[in-house]
Order: structure tokens, then C-alpha cells, then sequence
């Protein structure tokens, strides 16, 4: 055997270690990335978030606030007191001069207080309303976020195992454009490969620094404070979320912002009643003692009360205002019941479309991505097909990858928009 000969030997056995080493590096890197249960860490984040973001808190504040203004509304207004002296000095003929002590108090008419606390009352059920709204976005957004950095961490494990696998692949097609069994565009086409594939780690590892930002603005932590890559969910069949008369009444009962409808109109009719109570007098009384100066003392009593003049077509009219008020938030009120529809459709379309893309996914494109990457590298071994058939097949069966990491994110996304249209978790109803 001449020493070109053993030199070209030399090469190819060479080159077949590395084919070696590829096969059972794509064997290991390029199978199923299985999901795994959900983490608890995501309990863990979502009750940080509703524990420590200022803007929730801010709405409980102002419901607080609302009930103690009610609290006060339901107040008798003070007694006045007052003293006087009078006729002095003392002049021939007049008057004797006094002191007088005099109380006087303001009596509402009846019903006009408790008017004006259940007014305010039915405010402040509005203001909790809106505090659970805010409190059930902050615990969507909190599982969007997390889910999104799951999905970050899903698609950069996929980019990492692609990158190891087209080093292999390249030093592969390297062994053989040195053996003469390949060509040299076998080389720069799996060079090209990995350029991409730094470019898209560079643009994920950008995703994970700004979705870790987000998460920490939602839990009011600071813009650089760590948080580990969380899991994907389960690729696990979920249970059935419910039909969609159930859960849309279910929805009707539960959303916090029909409760704030429901609160308005109640306090704009209880304000119409205030006002058609306002035309009604006031009392007011007074109980004085007269210190009469060298005669005897006397005491006396007044009852007075306002004269309804003006007050009837002023308040006339405040109660009807009030009452195209409640009018329009009965409208708004079979508004939102219109978009609660729309938005529990839209979440079981979202999760239904996302549950059958991952079956898909899991029973038949991946299976037969994997076997054309098999039948490829078969080819490549016995030289039918070169490294660019190899990295087409291989390509295909990242995207396969992708695809699933992303439908068993969507399919979690739509299950929190679900919840959210619902008012919040259902054991039986969500999955």
C-alpha cells in the first residue's frame, strides 16, 4: 500500500469516528425534550406578586378609604352651642340684661343618613371589585410572564443542543473534505448553520433579560434580581376545561367587574332616592336658658324647619340624572357580559387549537421528523446524500422541537386567560 493510500485511510477512518460521534450525539440532543410537571416555584411567584405589587395595594387602599367616608356619612351632623349676653349695660326703662345659653341641632329628615351611607357603601363595593379585577390581571400577567421564561428556556436548551450538534457536524463534513470523500461547500454550509444559531442565542438570551425585568416589576423586586429558568409545563393530556354555557355562568358570577357594574347602578339608584329624599325639610331645634340679671331666669324651646322652594326641581333633576347614570351602567353592564363571551370563546379556541397542535406534534410530525433525520444520516454514511441533506433533515426536526415547546406554552397561556375570564381557578372547570 503506497503512503497516499494509508494517508486516505487514515482520513476516512478519521472521518467515520466523527460520523460516529455525530449519530450518537444527535440520538441524545435531538430527541424529545421532555416537559415536566408544572414547578411550584410558580405558586411560589404569583402569590409574591399579589403580596408585594404596589398597584394592587393601591386598590385596596382606595376601597378602604371609600368605606370608612361611608362610615361617616352615616353621622348626625354636631349640636351647635352658643352664649350669649344681652341688654348690656343696663339703661333705664330697657330691657334686663342676660345670658343666654343655647343648643340647637340639625335633624335630617329621616332616611336622608342611612341614603347617604348606603350611597357610599355601594361605591366602596365597586372599589373592591376593581381591587380583585386588578388582583386576577396581576395573576395572569405573573403566569404569562413565568410562562414565557419557561418557553425562553425550552427554545435555548433546543438552541444549545443544535449548536453542539452542528460543531460535530462540522468538524464531521471538515474530515471529509480532508478525506476527498466530500466537498468544501459541505463545510461553509455547516458553518453558516452555526453562525445562525449563535445569532439566535444572542437574541434569546436578550428575551430572558428583559422577560426577568418584567417579572421583577410585577413582584416590586429590583430590575436586576435573579430568577432561575422554570420548567415547561406538563405535555401531559389536560382534563377538559368545561363546556362553554357552564363556564360562561360561571364567569357571570364570579367577574369582579360585573360586581363594580352591578355596585355602580345600585349606587346611582340609591342616589336617586337621595335626591328625591333632599326635597324633603330639615329640622332644626334649639333649647336655650335666659340668666336673667336681678329677674327671675326663663328657658324656652324653637323648632324650625326649611322651606322646599327651589330644592324640588334642583333635586328632581339630580334624580334623574342619577338615573340615566344607573341606566348607562346597565348598558355598560351587558357590555362587558359581551366580551366576557367573546373572551372565554376566544380562550377555549386558543386552548382546544394549542391541545391539538401538541398531539399532532407528539404522534405524528415528530416521529416522522425523526425518522427522515434517520433515513438522512443513513444516507450520509453510505455517501447517497451529503451533509446539507443532513442538516435539512436536521433542521426540519428542530422546528418540530420548537413547535412543541411553543404549543405546550400556548396551551398553558390559554389556560390562564380561561381562568381569567372566568374570575379565577376552577377545580373542576379549568385545567
Amino acid at each position: 500500500m503506497t503512503r497516499r493510500g494509508t494517508k486516505n485511510g487514515e482520513r476516512c477512518r478519521s472521518w467515520w469516528r466523527s460520523f460516529i460521534a455525530v449519530a450518537s450525539l444527535l440520538a441524545v440532543a435531538l430527541a424529545p425534550v421532555k416537559a415536566r410537571a408544572a414547578d411550584p416555584v410558580l405558586d411560589a411567584f404569583v402569590a409574591e406578586v399579589v403580596a408585594r405589587n404596589p398597584g394592587l395595594k393601591a386598590r385596596v387602599l382606595e376601597h378602604e378609604s371609600v368605606r370608612r367616608d361611608a362610615s361617616a356619612e352615616g353621622l348626625w351632623p354636631d349640636p351647635q352651642v352658643s352664649v350669649m349676653l344681652d341688654n348690656v349695660p343696663e339703661r333705664m326703662g330697657g330691657e334686663m340684661p342676660m345670658v343666654r345659653y343655647q343648643v340647637s341641632q340639625m335633624v335630617p329628615w329621616p332616611g336622608k343618613l342611612r341614603l347617604m351611607e348606603e350611597a357610599l357603601l355601594r361605591r366602596a363595593d365597586g372599589r373592591a371589585a376593581l381591587a380583585q379585577s386588578k388582583r386576577l390581571d396581576l395573576i395572569r400577567e405573573a403566569k404569562r410572564a413565568y410562562l414565557m421564561l419557561a418557553q425562553n428556556a425550552g427554545m435555548r436548551a433546543v438552541n444549545q443542543s443544535s449548536r453542539n450538534l452542528l460543531t460535530t457536524i462540522a468538524n464531521a463534513a471538515l474530515a471529509r473534505y480532508g478525506a476527498g470523500t466530500g466537498g468544501h461547500h459541505e463545510v461553509v454550509r455547516a458553518e453558516v448553520e452555526q453562525n445562525a444559531l449563535e445569532v439566535e442565542a444572542v437574541d434569546l438570551e436578550g428575551e430572558r433579560i428583559a422577560t426577568i425585568a418584567m417579572m421583577n416589576s410585577l413582584r416590586n423586586a429590583r430590575m436586576d434580581a435573579a430568577f432561575r429558568d422554570p420548567p415547561l409545563p406538563s405535555d401531559e393530556d389536560a382534563p377538559s376545561p368545561g363546556r362553554f354555557a357552564e363556564l360562561l355562568k360561571l364567569a357571570e358570577a364570579r367577574r369582579p367587574e360585573l360586581q363594580a357594574m352591578r355596585a355602580m347602578q345600585r349606587e346611582e339608584l340609591t342616589m336617586a332616592s337621595l335626591a328625591r329624599r333632599e326635597r324633603l325639610p330639615d329640622f332644626m331645634t334649639s333649647v336655650w336658658y335666659n340668666q336673667m340679671l336681678g329677674e327671675p331666669d326663663a328657658m324656652g324651646v324653637m323648632v324650625g324647619t326649611t322651606l322646599p322652594l327651589f330644592n324640588l326641581t334642583r333635586q328632581g333633576r339630580r334624580a334623574e340624572a342619577a338615573e340615566l347614570r344607573a341606566e348607562s351602567a346597565g348598558s355598560e353592564f351587558e357590555a362587558m357580559r359581551a366580551m366576557i363571551r367573546f373572551e372565554i370563546a376566544d380562550a377555549l379556541r386558543r386552548l382546544e387549537t394549542a391541545k391539538r397542535s401538541l398531539e399532532l406534534i407528539v404522534r405524528v410530525a415528530e416521529p416522522k421528523a425523526q425518522e427522515s433525520f434517520s433515513s438522512s444520516l443513513s444516507g450520509f454514511s453510505t455517501g447517497m446524500i451529503d451533509v446539507v441533506g443532513v442538516l435539512e433533515a436536521w433542521r426540519a426536526l428542530q422546528n418540530i422541537e420548537r413547535a412543541r415547546v411553543e404549543a405546550v406554552v400556548a396551551r398553558s397561556m390559554a389556560a390562564a386567560d380561561l381562568e381569567r375570564a372566568v374570575g379565577g381557578q376552577q377545580a373542576k372547570a379549568l385545567p
